[in-house]
């Protein structure tokens, strides 16, 4: 009976859906420096699921500037979309707006990474779920 409660915790803890906030602690000032390179996309989690990179899927990538602008690409064609970045001091994130939607939040920066949190509520309504996706450096 032990065994099976321990097992059923362990279960329970590993399928739960929790996300967990985080934030940007770096100097306002130092984010532009830090952010504005090119971000390539690595993988990405949802429902507590990593999802690595997929031969031939589409991938999003971005390059910051010290502007607040960025460029959207991805590898399967030559589109580009312009957007614009702003740091919201007071929520620790960087929010990306592109053509007047905000569904994409930058909720953790590091020098050779970051984290995009995707709100699909407006993609999915019936089943909304967190993706968070995670970019490195291009080089």
């Amino acid at each position: 009976m032990r065994r099976s409660i321990c097992i059923f915790i362990v279960a329970l803890i590993c399928l739960s859906n929790i996300s967990y906030s985080q934030n940007i602690n770096i100097p306002a000032d130092s984010i532009a420096n830090l952010l504005c390179r090119k971000w390539v996309m690595d993988y990405a989690m949802m429902g507590g699921t990593k999802i690595g990179k997929m031969p031939g899927a589409t991938e999003s990538n971005y390059e910051f500037y010290k502007d607040r602008t960025f460029v959207l690409t991805n590898n399967t064609n030559s589109t580009k979309v312009k957007g614009a970045w702003s740091y919201d001091q007071s929520k620790k994130n960087i929010k990306l707006t592109i053509e007047g939607r905000s569904n994409v939040k930058i909720i953790s920066l590091k020098d050779d990474q970051l984290e995009m949190l995707v709100d699909t509520k407006d993609a999915t309504p019936d089943d909304p779920m967190a993706i968070n996706i995670f970019y490195k450096l291009s080089h």
